[in-house]
């Protein structure tokens, strides 16, 4: 299987759907996005977050058809990209971040997730089942070794409901009893959930911890490759 041909079909698929259901929803002029970067089979990391929002680029039809030529968080500066970036650096996997894969859950664009989840319940079913089996199909094809999931409720959806199989997660527990990270694995991928790094409230001492749960685990999978 060509690669770029499977993502092509898959963009196109998307494409599709978004033209054939648009008129059904009032903010169907956001549009959709899949890819965030170049894509690669076995990546060290893939990046997933809930959907796209109002700090990502207008929406262009023919661009978003498209794999990308370059990793967004890489070359935009907007508040995601520059935590993103901070903490790859801060965990010393910067290049990891460089070569990694970024999607979302959803495909399709919204204000805001509020608005998303105010559409119609049946339409944002059928939506949301349409964008999960194919970010299911996304992991089965490129196979990454690492996922890191925007959000610890992207984390709750994508072992319970996208992927079947996953381990029982591990959660670590912050200040005020509150989760801030949590562990699972889907066959030979390792999933990481985080709050996300702008729309959730990060203390001081937890941010620290993210941080230190996330080194460990990175270098637990360097430790693997050396042996």
């Amino acid at each position: 299987m060509d690669i770029d041909d499977w993502a092509e079909d898959l963009l196109k698929d998307v494409c599709e759907k978004w033209e054939t259901i648009g008129y059904k929803y009032d903010f169907s002029e956001c549009g959709f996005r899949v890819f965030y970067s170049p894509i690669s089979v076995g990546p060290d990391l893939m990046l997933i977050g809930y959907n796209p929002g109002k700090e990502d680029k207008p929406f262009c039809k023919e661009d978003d058809s498209m794999i990308p030529d370059f990793h967004e968080y890489l070359y935009h500066n907007s508040r995601t990209a520059r935590k993103m970036k901070y903490l790859f650096e801060s965990v010393e996997r910067y290049d990891w971040l460089e070569e990694s894969v970024k999607l979302n859950l959803i495909f399709f664009r919204s204000e805001n997730e509020a608005q998303w989840e105010a559409m119609n319940k049946d339409l944002r079913g059928e939506l949301e089942m349409f964008c999960f089996n194919r970010v299911n199909d996304i992991i089965d094809t490129l196979k990454p070794r690492y996922i890191i999931t925007e959000g610890l409720k992207v984390f709750d959806l994508l072992t319970n409901t996208v992927l079947m199989g996953c381990d029982k997660p591990k959660v670590e527990i912050g200040v005020g009893g509150r989760k801030i990270y949590s562990r699972s694995r889907y066959g030979y991928s390792q999933i990481i959930g985080m709050p996300h790094l702008t729309n959730d409230r990060i203390s001081y001492p937890d941010w620290n911890n993210i941080k230190e749960y996330l080194k460990a685990d990175l270098k637990d999978l360097q430790q693997t490759y050396l042996h």
